[in-house]
């Protein structure tokens, strides 16, 4: 077979890269048309529980006076971080089960059922706030989970207090009795997947009088 002229070869040449290029375009179109680029910048959430030992980020355990009240406590919080291209929408923890350890048969129990759905109240906010949040991107917002003060001390042991979004239940269900409990958690939003994560608290009943800020060697958390 005779070898293709030069000028039918540049021909065909540009006729392959015109298709390619149309290809392309059509493909993008399309990844467009599917949400790519809203998955490319979306709001990338998560859940952090820091440790006490990290002071850069010593608000994530600390001793200090409620917003509404006299009371002093020890609150342990998370952080709700958001490392996407933009912007989480009303965005909340909340609550779905709570589960106390029976060290007698060396298992969870169900408990506290009243807290169900209950959401958790973000850091440093009144009662009368919204419970939903917006986290900027690059940013993050701080959630309060638990708490225990001396003042609502009875029979000679601190209670440990769920820090659910008010009004609280009038019988008090989420002040849990010293013991080991685990939450499980949703973190939800507008535009953000829900994820599901686990957190365990252990506290032992005592509130450090002399050195309230020695709490965490009573108090300890883990989580994800």
């Amino acid at each position: 077979m005779p070898p293709m002229p030069a000028q039918s070869l540049a021909v065909e040449t540009t006729q392959w890269i015109i298709a390619i290029g149309s290809l392309s375009s059509a493909v993008v179109a399309l990844s467009l048309a599917l949400g790519l680029k809203d998955w490319i910048v979306r709001p990338r959430v998560q859940l952090i529980l820091s440790d006490p030992s990290n002071r850069a980020q010593i608000s994530d355990r600390v001793v200090t006076q409620r917003l509404e009240s006299s009371y002093v406590g020890a609150f342990v919080r998370v952080r709700l971080d958001n490392r996407g291209r933009s912007t989480a929408r009303n965005v909340c923890v909340r609550l779905l089960k709570t589960n106390r350890w029976d060290p007698g048969t060396a298992t969870w129990i169900r408990a506290r059922p009243e807290l169900d759905g209950r959401l958790l109240q973000p850091s440093n906010q009144l009662a009368t706030e919204p419970n939903l949040v917006d986290i900027f991107p690059n940013s993050d917002r701080l959630i309060d989970v638990a708490s225990v003060d001396l003042a609502r001390a009875s029979d000679g042991k601190t209670p440990l207090f769920i820090e659910i979004s008010h009004p609280w239940p009038p019988n008090e269900a989420n002040a849990l009795e010293p013991g080991t409990w685990r939450l499980e958690l949703m973190i939800c939003g507008d535009n953000i997947h829900a994820d599901r994560t686990f957190i365990t608290l252990t506290f032992d009943g005592t509130w450090p009088e002399s050195d309230p800020t020695a709490i965490w060697e009573h108090f300890v958390v883990h989580g994800p």
